[in-house]
């Protein structure tokens, strides 16, 4: 009973993580100027997921009160996936804020910048990623889902010396615009780091050590 206690309460930290995912897809066709997305979705989808994460929170404490019947293994499962619910709350409030960007971009019809386009595209793959991880206890995984992280920090540094090198060329609403690009690399930069941090909580679970990062600036 106890081991089918913790692993509903992994499907249920699954189920969030796959609510964001599809709210970070849908993220992505809004920077790809998809007439078909939908920012009324990907808001309705955040209503969904801090229920959804509440919900998670209030389980973890009635599990941990049984803590004299878990074992060291079952404790650290619980709390560190409360702390991995967190995380992807913290994710999708991210991906909100790009998808407005987004719709910003497609309102004023001004092309969104590429490098941004593709950072979403491989944190929309992070995110995948770190679902497998979490659910499979894969530590190798966890280690490639941070050096991906690498990808988005690069396009991020390239965005922003793209976007600032002529800023103030700009008329005032391109200007405006730019700037809000620049926001939202830095949200998707944050999503990426969030992606590796989830990646590292999931090798803790998997093995009881912390992962050490590798010498690239990772934190």
């Amino acid at each position: 009973m106890k081991a089918e206690a913790i692993m509903l309460f992994k499907e249920d930290v699954l189920t969030l993580g796959q609510m964001v995912d599809r709210t970070v897809e849908e993220m992505l066709r809004m920077l790809k100027m998809d007439p078909s997305a939908d920012l009324g979705f990907i808001e309705q989808q955040e209503i969904s997921i801090n229920r959804t994460f509440t919900e998670i929170e209030e389980k973890c404490l009635d599990l941990l009160l049984e803590k004299d019947t878990l074992e060291k293994k079952d404790i650290r499962t619980l709390f560190v996936s409360a702390t991995i619910a967190s995380k992807f709350e913290r994710m999708a409030d991210h991906a909100n804020r790009v998808a407005r960007i987004g719709s910003w971009a497609r309102e004023d019809k001004l092309e969104v910048p590429s490098e941004l386009t593709e950072m979403a595209g491989v944190v929309h793959r992070m995110v995948q990623e770190v679902l497998l991880c979490y659910i499979t206890d894969s530590p190798q995984k966890a280690q490639e889902i941070l050096k991906r992280d690498s990808e988005v920090d690069y396009l991020d540094d390239v965005l922003s010396k793209k976007l600032l090198s002529d800023l103030g060329s700009q008329d005032s609403a391109r200007a405006q615009m730019r700037a809000q690009f620049l926001f939202g690399g830095r949200f998707l930069e944050r999503m990426g780091d969030l992606c590796g941090s989830i990646a590292k909580r999931s090798y803790f679970i998997a093995t009881g050590e912390r992962l050490k990062p590798e010498p690239t600036g990772i934190a």
